[in-house]
């Protein structure tokens, strides 16, 4: 059960943590809200999030009609179609979930990024429902929260994708300018183009323990450069002792955390 008061659902985890290696049942990770008894903050999908944060029976999904499909007949590795049917079996349409709730009784527009659906990358489809939740918040003054799960542009959609990045900056500075609260979660992994857009430009970013966030991967980073990174090189915590993330909060008290940020919204 959430602090929420709704029950989460059960989603498939590996069968040993990453953080202390011990074996893992779903049924009781899902109890602990998907946090190891070492600290260790499994990932979850879109599902979780909205059972996990809104105010019980308020989530509202919108824009569901909203479909990506596959301008560049893209073959490499794996054809885009084949990708987008076997997340359509899933029961998955896109990376980026968006719609209305409430966090402690405070109305939100909420987006949440699922990392399920091609490596939760930003695509035409995830940047038009963002960008018409943004902009949903700025006319109505509804505070905006983000959670983050991503990889980055999806290359699938070339240069469509890319384009996502400014698309989305603007509608932020949309929101920004009719004083309207932003707050971004940012959970492992964020990096690539969303976390050099929307996922770090809120008024206040949090970020999970031990989240991955950055432009590009540190290997890359390591084979350009030659240089030795320090082993906690772009987590949250390395972040926020570098300024680039306010708060590093414990899943089970992000709620509260969130909730605590809306109550200063006027």
């Amino acid at each position: 059960m959430s602090p929420s008061g709704t029950a989460l659902p059960v989603v498939p985890t590996s069968s040993n943590c990453p953080g202390c290696g011990n074996a893992v049942a779903p049924e009781a990770l899902c109890r602990q809200l998907y946090v190891c008894d070492c600290g260790h903050h499994h990932r979850v999908d879109a599902s979780v999030w909205t059972a996990l944060l809104p105010d019980e029976g308020t989530w509202v999904e919108q824009w569901t009609d909203l479909r990506p499909n596959d301008l560049l007949d893209w073959k490499l590795v794996k054809s885009y179609e084949a990708q987008l049917s076997e997340a359509e079996k899933e029961g998955l349409n896109e990376s980026v979930r968006t719609g209305t709730c409430e966090v402690a009784g405070h109305p939100v527009r909420l987006a949440v990024f699922d990392f399920r659906f091609v490596g939760g990358t930003l695509s035409r489809v995830g940047g038009e429902r963002l960008v018409r939740s943004l902009e949903a918040a700025a006319e109505t003054h509804t505070p905006f929260v983000l959670v983050t799960a991503s990889g980055g542009a999806r290359m699938q959609e070339g240069l469509l994708s890319l384009m996502q990045m400014a698309k989305v900056n603007a509608a932020v500075g949309r929101l920004h300018a009719s004083r309207t609260a932003y707050f971004s979660v940012l959970t492992d992994p964020t990096y690539g183009g969303t976390a050099a857009s929307l996922a770090l430009l809120a008024d206040v970013n949090l970020a999970e323990p031990g989240a991955r966030i950055g432009f590009t991967g540190p290997r890359v980073i390591k084979q350009a450069t030659h240089a030795d990174l320090k082993p906690d090189f772009q987590t949250s915590e390395f972040l926020l002792d570098h300024g680039q993330v306010d708060m590093v909060v414990h899943r089970h008290e992000l709620r509260a955390a969130i909730a605590k940020l809306l109550a200063f919204h006027p």
